[in-house]
């Protein structure tokens, strides 16, 4: 346990280059959800979600402005192939600001490929997104990759009542007719196993954004989601 405890804080340490720094103090914001998963079959699932944003601080000198700033509802179906890859269709319908006289939204239809890589034995979940953004002011295409590890605090397997650490790491690349930016998010947190294979999760995410440019912004994110399989 002590072993791959060190080796995963390895593997956190070798990415937090890639962060990057702002000069700004961060925007601070918390994200609460819940999720369903449904298994249809040996091959098909499908997820839904219903996520909220409340933003305590905006960008700057951390000047308050705490305010409902977006709500979504989302939902992917999953395929599997074989060697446990996964195919994945989503679509997002997102409000910005819903309680403002000027809100916003947005359309994201997403295409998702996901693995299992193993490192030193131990599994590393990677996934790679296409999105597609279609928002009220705006078009972007993105591309995403992430790769994130949990692990138990207590064995080598995860029962339930037990705790396990989350750490993980997700560049993000956005164009438009516009212009193009680059945004770095490395999140770490905690999650508990509950019945019925019900799960809690909490982390912290350092998402920094403009790093192809001088003026960056920054957002300490705490997120807070429970996850159900129906």
């Amino acid at each position: 346990m002590t072993t791959y405890f060190i080796k995963s804080f390895i593997f956190c340490i070798f990415l937090l280059p890639f962060i990057g720094h702002t000069q700004n103090s961060p925007s601070i914001r918390w994200e609460p959800g819940i999720s369903f998963t449904k298994k249809i079959d040996s091959r098909w699932s499908y997820n839904f979600s219903l996520m909220g944003r409340q933003r305590f601080t905006d960008y700057g000198e951390g000047e308050k402005n705490f305010k409902t700033d977006r709500w979504e509802i989302k939902g992917f179906g999953t395929y599997t192939l074989l060697g446990g890859k996964k195919l994945s269709l989503g679509y997002m319908y997102r409000g910005y600001d819903p309680f403002e006289p000027e809100g916003g939204w947005e359309h994201r239809i997403t295409q998702q490929f996901a693995f299992i890589t193993n490192f030193g034995g131990y599994r590393l979940a990677n996934k790679f997104r296409i999105e597609q953004r279609i928002r009220s002011s705006d078009y972007l295409t993105r591309f995403r990759y992430s790769i994130s590890n949990d692990f138990p605090l207590q064995g080598e397997n995860l029962d339930p009542k037990e705790f396990y650490l989350i750490t993980g790491n997700e560049l993000v690349y956005a164009f438009n007719q516009l212009g193009d930016e680059l945004e770095n998010r490395f999140s770490l947190g905690i999650g508990r196993l509950i019945k019925g294979g019900q799960k809690f999760q909490f982390s912290v995410v350092s998402q920094n954004s403009d790093l192809i440019s001088t003026n960056r912004d920054h957002i300490i994110q705490f997120e807070s989601v429970y996850y159900f399989n129906l």
